[in-house]
């Protein structure tokens, strides 16, 4: 394998010098910005084959990795380096790597590694994902599950917890390496502690945010925000690795920005920093080579085929670097509302009943518009599960689910990248198999989708438990003991009586095994029936909807990046926040009156009285009228960004403000509210134009 460079002795490129008063001012057009321009571009267009792999030492490099980011990682220290390296005091790294020559080796790819690795573009993202094709081994558990009701054995998480070793990704060496493998044991009892237990209740002992290190956390946030670390990819190794093996020492919105700066580019990274802190912004000028330079591409769809012209966007733009940007047909509104909401308004078709993808009631909207009009929607309460398959399903429709899976997928991996919210009440169990945790789902799950079968299923359970008792029972006699396990009953009827055969809950075509619906449920087979049904509905039904939608996110980025969180945590993620109040105090501090009015004004006190009054479907109405999006980020109003404000519209002296309805701005979240007489005509008002004011970017 031959040598292919050394490392130059120069300036981290991306900052800036002292200039001087000679040199040539206008720098937009420097051979280096072309150059990375035009890298840029190529990368982009996600058609990226490569032909060669890059190494130092035996480590190969990720193609999207500087060779400072690469030498700083890999190459190897000296004992006196290592000692003498602080990454907080010396961002920068230590001086070891800018006098020493440090040598990347390349050899070509192979056909066969070339297939599987993940290119910059993302188009090979799916280094981690399970095999879709079938191998012998899967084959044959299919045959015996299928055959012979045989169900794979359930995988308890704390089996990856309860070790004495560091785990596999924790490679740094630290004085404090025992006491961390210790409070991730202890965590993981904490959650996990029932996985020990049947029927035990699913809570944990101490809350998971209990477990979080201030001085851990003060420290990665130093490093998070600043600057130069961001730009020059200097985040230290012990932050990413406890990042993902220890999630539990940083609070949710740490991990949230240590996930933007290490699952994309420098400059996704920054401009996450530059919105969660807008303070940077007023310190570096917008020219400054710190300010991120992000490649946007517009698309105009057309609202009355909306979900087929997403699909079609997703195709060409889905694992793009640029960001996203959305315009309606004859609407002359762009920017960051309009995107907003397309985001918004996919994710409602995506919910419609007719494309049989969830689990649920079929509902109509409240305040349907143009061809929301009798359409049915899913919906539940627990979230959305997707529907299952059985065996005997049409090969057609398999198809036609599963495409618009990987669609879901390639959407929300995309609304991540760039900033964006989905709007899709997601289930528990849904976000366990995007963390690949599918194998540990058991009957406690069962409640996340259908509570009437899981209640069905405890009871079925418990007659299982006690007869496994009177089996073990040595005192009783073989004509005792059946008719003992005669006596079992649930509410007074025996097993044999409730009638149920071996197919799932809910849907009779579905067989949980070869001939089922020809199989009675009795007290003897009722163990094998109850870990079938439980299987069918969080696995076997749906494994093929699932890997379509891992397939379809991992075209994006691949999905180990989220690690960093918990399942529970991905809604915040994904979906934004939905419970934080809307009480008056908070309300005055994160809004911001201008252009005629200040928080002493009437109309700001009526308006901020009036939302805290509203309902959970009038705040949606609110939010997507204002910014676009039915939901706010996480940290609710104080992370809306930019903040919402509040102007005074203007009239003729002629003019009555009570004849006319407010207006927004959504790309910069304004309200343009006229100083209405009173707060109930404000409240009509506000009602009105929330209400109509939905799905039309005319004013720009």
């Amino acid at each position: 394998m031959p040598p292919v460079i050394l490392l130059y002795h120069r300036q981290p490129s991306g900052y800036g010098r002292v200039r001087e008063d000679d040199e040539d001012s206008d720098d937009d057009g420097s051979d280096e910005e072309i150059d990375e321009s035009l890298a840029a571009q190529f990368l982009n267009s996600g058609n990226v084959r490569h032909r060669l792999q890059f190494y130092i030492g035996d480590h190969l490099l990720p193609y999207n990795m500087t060779v400072y980011q690469a030498v700083r990682q890999y190459s190897v220290q000296t004992e006196e380096e290592r000692e003498s390296t602080d990454d907080e005091s010396n961002p920068l790294g230590r001086a070891g790597i800018w006098t020493k020559t440090h040598t990347i080796w390349y050899k070509p790819v192979r056909e066969e590694e070339e297939s599987t690795k993940d290119t910059v573009g993302g188009k090979r993202g799916r280094a981690q994902t399970a095999p879709t094709k079938t191998s012998p081994r899967n084959s044959k558990k299919h045959d015996e599950l299928w055959h012979d009701g045989v169900c794979p054995k359930l995988a308890n998480p704390l089996d990856h917890y309860l070790i004495s070793s560091p785990p596999e990704n924790i490679t740094f060496d630290d004085p404090s390496l025992d006491v961390v493998i210790l409070l991730r044991v202890l965590h993981a009892i904490s959650r996990y502690w029932y996985y020990l237990f049947d029927n035990a209740v699913c809570k944990e002992i101490i809350p998971t945010s209990e477990f979080i290190n201030s001085k851990l956390t003060a420290k990665a946030n130093r490093q998070l925000q600043d600057p130069l670390v961001i730009m020059t990819g200097n985040i230290p190794t012990w932050l990413t690795e406890l990042g993902k093996s220890c999630p539990f020492f940083f609070p949710f919105d740490t991990r949230q920005m240590l996930f933007y700066v290490t699952a994309f580019d420098r400059d996704r990274a920054m401009q996450r920093l530059l919105d969660t802190n807008p303070e940077i912004n007023q310190s570096d000028s917008q020219d400054s080579r710190v300010a991120p330079r992000l490649d946007r591409k517009k698309r105009t769809v057309n609202r009355d085929e909306l979900l087929k012209q997403a699909e079609s966007v997703m195709q060409d733009l889905g694992s793009s670097r640029a960001m996203l940007e959305i315009q309606y047909e004859n609407e002359v509104g762009t920017g960051l509302g309009p995107t907003l909401e397309f985001y918004a308004l996919v994710s409602q078709e995506l919910q419609r009943a007719d494309l049989g993808l969830w689990r649920g009631d079929e509902i109509t909207l409240s305040n349907p518009k143009g061809s929301q009009e009798g359409t049915k929607y899913v919906h539940n309460m627990q979230g959305l599960f997707a529907l299952p398959f059985g065996r005997t399903a049409k090969p057609a429709h398999i198809a036609k689910v599963k495409m618009k899976f990987r669609f879901l997928g390639k959407l929300m991996a995309k609304a991540v990248m760039d900033f964006r919210l989905v709007d899709i009440p997601l289930g528990l169990p849904f976000y366990k198999w995007m963390l690949r945790q599918e194998y540990s789902l058991a009957s406690h799950d069962m409640v996340n989708i259908d509570p009437v079968v899981a209640k069905s299923v405890y009871h079925l359970e418990e007659i299982v438990r006690q007869k496994k008792r009177l089996e073990q029972d040595k005192a009783l006699t073989k004509e005792s003991l059946q008719f003992a396990l005669e006596s079992l009953n649930m509410n007074g009827c025996s097993i044999e009586d409730l009638g149920l055969d071996f197919t799932l809950p809910g849907f009779p075509n579905i067989e949980l095994k070869k001939g089922g619906k020809d199989v009675p449920v009795t007290i003897h087979n009722l163990d094998e029936y109850v870990r079938l049904v439980i299987y069918w509905a969080l696995n076997e039904g749906v494994s093929r909807q699932f890997d379509s939608f891992r397939d379809g996110f991992e075209s994006v980025f691949p999905l180990n990046h989220l690690q960093y969180f918990y399942p529970e945590e991905l809604d915040q993620l994904l979906c934004g926040s939905k419970a934080d109040p809307w009480d008056v105090k908070t309300l005055m501090e994160c809004c911001r009156p201008d252009h005629g009015y200040t928080h002493d004004s009437r109309a700001v006190k009526f308006l901020f009285e009036i939302l805290s009054s509203f309902d959970h479907e009038q705040q949606r109405l609110f939010l997507q009228f204002v910014t676009g999006s039915p939901r706010l980020p996480v940290g609710g109003f104080r992370s809306l960004n930019p903040p919402l404000t509040i102007v005074r519209k203007t009239f003729e002296s002629t003019e009555n403000p009570d004849d006319f309805l407010p207006s927004v701005m959504t790309c910069v979240n304004y309200l343009k509210l006229p100083d209405y007489s009173s707060i109930e005509i404000m409240r009509e008002k506000l009602l009105i134009a929330a209400r109509e004011g939905q799905q039309s970017f005319h004013l720009s």
